[in-house]
């Protein structure tokens, strides 16, 4: 459309320009006849035939068929600036419908990427939503066979298996603990033993130092002594 409207814009400047020109032709066809007409009417009421006019030598029928001419040409020079001015009407009309035309294309070209866009998303959009509805449909079908399968793991049955209640106790309980007697306590009869310290020999060895029957001390060597002599012969 643009390559167009440049090639109409072209048109219509020679267009106008060949206007230009018919339209003075046609002025200079009428001035031309005007002049043989205005040396006619001399000539005639001088009666001087030939006339002069423009370097040529005119008798009065040549001067008729002259300004025959002269004045269709006027006429065809009129006619057809007139088609000329009704093409370049037209052509000027098509050249703003194309601008007009134009500045539209660009700017809907300027929001297709966006558009382009923004019906990508709403396919997404709804191939989504069908996509969901699937899953949907899936899973669900999915939980109807489990569900009608009573085949679990033992998680799933232990899961499935429901807890006994824990609360209060019951009424019944609480009326048989009331109304119970407590049970007496019994007699517990406790011995003490009583130990004769007396005879209870230190268990601690005695020092080097021992003594005899008499609380005499012994020395060690006396004591190597009667170590060596036979019990009986000790004293």
């Amino acid at each position: 459309m643009d390559a167009t409207r440049r090639e109409l814009t072209a048109e219509v400047g020679r267009l106008s320009k060949t206007a230009r020109e018919q339209s003075a032709l046609a002025e200079q066809a009428r001035r031309m006849a005007e002049q043989f007409r205005d040396v006619y009417q001399t000539a005639q009421a001088d009666a001087r035939f030939p006339v002069e006019v423009r370097g040529a030598a005119y008798t009065e029928a040549q001067v008729h068929s002259q300004v025959s001419m002269l004045l269709a040409e006027a006429e065809g020079y009129e006619a057809s600036l007139a088609d000329l001015e009704s093409v370049r009407a037209t052509a000027e009309a098509k050249i703003e419908e194309l601008a007009v035309r134009i500045n539209r294309t660009e700017a809907q070209l300027a929001a297709l990427a966006t558009k382009r866009e923004l019906l990508r998303a709403r396919q997404l959009t709804a191939a989504g939503e069908q996509l969901l509805a699937q899953v949907d449909e899936l899973m669900t079908g999915n939980r109807q066979t489990i569900d009608a399968n009573p085949v679990a793991t033992v998680r799933e049955l232990l899961a499935r298996t429901p807890a006994k209640p824990e609360g209060r106790a019951t009424d019944r309980k609480v009326d048989e603990f009331l109304t119970a007697k407590p049970a007496k306590p019994e007699a517990v009869e406790t011995s003490i033993e009583q130990f004769d310290t007396s005879v209870v020999e230190p268990t601690k060895q005695q020092s080097p130092a021992q003594f005899d029957s008499k609380d005499k001390p012994r020395t060690g060597k006396q004591s190597k002594l009667d170590r060596t002599k036979p019990i009986f012969q000790q004293s």
